[in-house]
């Protein structure tokens, strides 16, 4: 009898834990820390045409952008992020180079993100040409972006 009552109460503390574990997970704000695979469609600028990036936001402000654009005439981008909830800003910079690969400056981008849930987020960009001797010619290109988060998936 003492061990049925135990293993009543115990059965009801597993489903009071669980019930509350999920209300915790349901009601939790979504977070932008992780990889996402994003579409930038570019609006004006260069280039005009939608490319692939990947972002990856570290829980510490910092971020990581690389792209499907040609590696002879950008880098990678270093940059950072602030924001909370569905609303995030990012700044990140990339070395730019000409045909030849000589370093012609960087490019400065600004994003203004929304999360649309804890999976999928929006933005939109603009970003600057500053070249080697520190001329900032603004807003060289602008658009918007849809991101998804990257998922871990079976081999």
């Amino acid at each position: 009898m003492r061990n049925a009552r135990m293993i009543v109460s115990i059965i009801g503390l597993l489903t009071a834990l669980t019930a509350t574990i999920s209300s915790v997970a349901q009601s939790s704000t979504p977070s932008i820390v992780g990889t996402w695979e994003t579409t930038v469609a570019p609006a004006g600028g260069t280039p005009s045409t939608p490319f692939q990036s990947m972002l990856t936001f570290f829980a510490d402000g910092n971020v990581v952008e690389v792209n499907a654009g040609n590696p002879a005439v950008t880098a990678p981008g270093r940059g950072v992020w602030t924001g909370s909830g569905n609303a995030y800003l990012m700044t990140f910079n990339l070395f730019s180079f000409d045909e030849k690969g000589k370093n012609t400056g960087k490019i400065k981008s600004y994003l203004s993100i929304s999360m649309d849930g804890p999976n999928r987020f929006t933005c939109t960009f603009t970003a600057d040409a500053i070249d080697l001797t520190g001329k900032v010619t603004k807003k060289v290109a602008s658009g918007t972006c849809e991101s998804t988060r990257l998922e871990i998936g079976q081999p």
